[in-house]
């Protein structure tokens, strides 16, 4: 952003927005106003609580509450800001004033495709049948718990060479079911590397989105494995949330939320548990906590001895 830029439009936006500045240093492209989240959502205020937390910098592009930042994940960019606290007017004139900021934060996917080799569990030859690899590949996905219904519903598969040789193959597809990612585990009992995965962002995606139904219950899992076992889950690939997928859920989950991660991320969920619980979303997170060393696979997706709760 250059240094002569006017910023008065900008400002403008803010304000349409937010209400009126608390504090403001044009010096430094400083201003600040009532936070949307810890003073009007959390503490339900219609007017804000005055204190001003939420602070902006309209040069840097930058925002960031002083008091829920880290618990309620407000800060980022200001198109981020804009995008989410916006109106559709508001966010269509902030793009027109500032069409650079608006290509840094564009969402790029890459397209990918399955590897050539890859064979469906459904659709497997005589000849291959006969193969000591696909015996093993069979027997793996039989130990997991993995049906015949599990593997038509996620078109489960494996590839017996190249690239991903001896791996089993779960595929992920998007709204249009196009496919956006997979994993690619290793079904032998020995390897140096357990997954090898596509090179693509996976922070950009939401795996499988288009079996997700937003008005349900939502389950926050890690693997991909965790998820073919839960209705209506979503796997973060990981222990912690892309802010991709933080903003899905938070934009369009009408019913609840209930995070069930492996026995030893328990800290990994409350961490999670809290930066959910927020805005449209307080009051709609839940938490479940496996013991010992089962996961969700382990446990067929049977979760009824399991208490889903809130955290204090």
């Amino acid at each position: 952003m250059s240094n002569d830029l006017n910023y008065e439009p900008i400002i403008d936006i803010l304000e349409e927005i937010l209400g009126d500045y608390k504090l403001h240093n044009d010096y430094k492209c400083q201003i600040s106003f009532d936070c949307p989240v810890c003073s009007y959502e959390i503490k339900g205020l219609d007017s804000g609580d005055g204190k001003g937390n939420l602070e902006i910098n309209y040069k840097l592009r930058v925002y960031k509450c002083w008091s829920c930042a880290e618990s309620h994940d407000t800060h980022g960019s200001l198109y981020k800001f804009v995008k989410k606290y916006g109106n559709k007017k508001q966010i269509k004139k902030f793009e027109l004033l500032l069409p650079d900021e608006v290509e840094e934060n564009k969402r790029i996917y890459k397209r990918i495709y399955l590897p050539k080799e890859f064979v469906s569990f459904n659709e497997v030859s005589q000849g291959v049948k006969l193969l000591p690899q696909y015996k093993q590949a069979l027997n793996y996905i039989k130990n997991r718990n993995i049906t015949d219904e599990i593997i038509k519903k996620y078109n489960i598969g494996f590839c017996l060479s190249g690239l991903y040789e001896n791996r089993i193959i779960i595929p992920s597809y998007d709204t249009e079911k196009n496919l956006n990612y997979f994993v690619a585990r290793s079904f032998l009992s020995k390897t140096k590397l357990k997954y090898k995965n596509p090179e693509v962002q996976k922070e950009i995606i939401i795996w499988n989105e288009h079996l997700i139904d937003w008005n349900e219950r939502i389950y926050i899992v890690e693997g991909a494995f965790d998820s073919i076992f839960l209705p209506n889950s979503i796997p973060m690939l990981g222990k912690f949330m892309s802010q991709h997928l933080f903003d899905k859920i938070y934009d369009n989950v009408k019913k609840d939320v209930v995070i069930v991660l492996d026995p030893d991320a328990w800290f990994d969920a409350e961490k999670l548990y809290h930066k959910l619980n927020c805005g449209k979303l307080m009051g709609k997170v839940y938490t479940i906590k496996l013991e010992g060393n089962k996961d969700i696979a382990d446990l067929k997706g049977d979760l009824s001895n399991y208490k889903i709760k809130q955290l204090d």
